[in-house]
C-alpha cells in the first residue's frame, strides 16, 4: 500500500560527536591532533578499540578492530587507554549547550543526544537549521576547538538519527516530507539504524533489497 509520508514540520534534533572518545583525547592534548590515533579498552595487541580517531576512520580503521589489526593498516597509529572522567566532562558540558535551546533533551548515550522542539520552536528567532549550525559552532567555542558533531533533523528520532549520520563527520542533514524519498533512493538497507548483516540477509529473502 502506497502510505503518505507524514508532512509534519520536522521538530526533532539529532546530535552524534563524531569520534568521541579520540576526540576527547586530541583535544586535552594537542600533540594527538591531526594522527591517527585509536581509544583502546586494552592496549595489549589483542585490544578492542572502541573509539578510532577520523584520522584513523579515514584509513579503514573501525570501532571494534583489534590493536594488532589497527597498527597492520597504520604502524603509526597511537593506541591510547580511556579516561571516562574525560569523556564525562565533555558529556556534562555539551549537555548545558543543548537544555539552553530546549527542556526535552533526551540523552542516548554520553556522545549523543536527542532535542525535541515541540512547543518550543517559537522561543528561538531562527529556524532549527539555524540553531543546529549554532549548536555546532557553539561545541566548538565552548567544548573544545576539536570537538565536532553531525546533526540531524527531522519529524522523529529515528529519521533524525539518519539525518545525523548522512554526513559525518561534522555535517547538518535534514530529512522532510520533500526528500525522504530520495535520501532513501541513495542508502543501503544496513545504512539504517538497527539494521546489521543478518538483519539485511532476513530482508532480502523476504523480497525487500532497499530502504524505498
Amino acid at each position: 500500500m502506497d502510505y503518505p509520508i507524514n508532512p509534519a514540520q520536522p521538530l526533532t534534533m539529532h546530535i552524534d560527536l563524531n569520534s568521541a572518545f579520540a576526540s576527547a583525547e586530541q583535544q586535552a592534548n594537542p600533540c594527538l591532533r591531526g594522527r591517527p590515533i585509536g581509544v583502546a579498552a586494552n592496549l595489549s595487541p589483542g585490544g578492542c578499540i572502541i573509539s578510532p580517531s577520523v584520522e584513523a576512520k579515514q584509513l579503514g580503521i573501525k570501532v571494534g578492530f583489534r590493536v594488532r589489526d589497527a597498527q597492520a593498516i597504520c604502524p603509526g597509529i597511537v593506541i591510547v587507554a580511556p579516561d571516562p572522567d574525560k569523556y564525562f566532562h565533555v558529556h556534562r558540558q555539551f549537555s548545558k549547550i543543548f537544555h539552553s535551546y530546549s527542556p526535552h533533551v533526551v540523552p542516548l548515550s554520553i556522545d549523543e543526544a536527542v532535542i525535541k522542539f515541540d512547543g518550543t520552536l517559537g522561543l528561538h528567532e531562527m529556524s532549527l537549521e539555524e540553531i543546529g549550525l549554532e549548536i555546532k559552532q557553539r561545541m566548538h567555542d565552548e567544548v573544545g576547538d576539536w570537538i565536532r558533531c553531525n546533526v540531524g533533523i527531522g519529524t522523529n528520532r529515528f529519521l533524525a538519527k539518519l539525518a545525523a549520520s548522512l554526513h559525518k563527520p561534522d555535517g547538518l542533514d535534514i530529512i522532510t516530507e520533500a526528500n525522504l524519498r530520495e535520501t532513501y533512493a541513495q542508502l543501503a538497507l544496513k545504512d539504517l539504524s538497527g539494521i546489521n548483516t543478518r538483519n539485511a540477509i532476513r530482508l532480502e529473502f523476504a523480497g525487500i533489497y532497499n530502504p524505498l
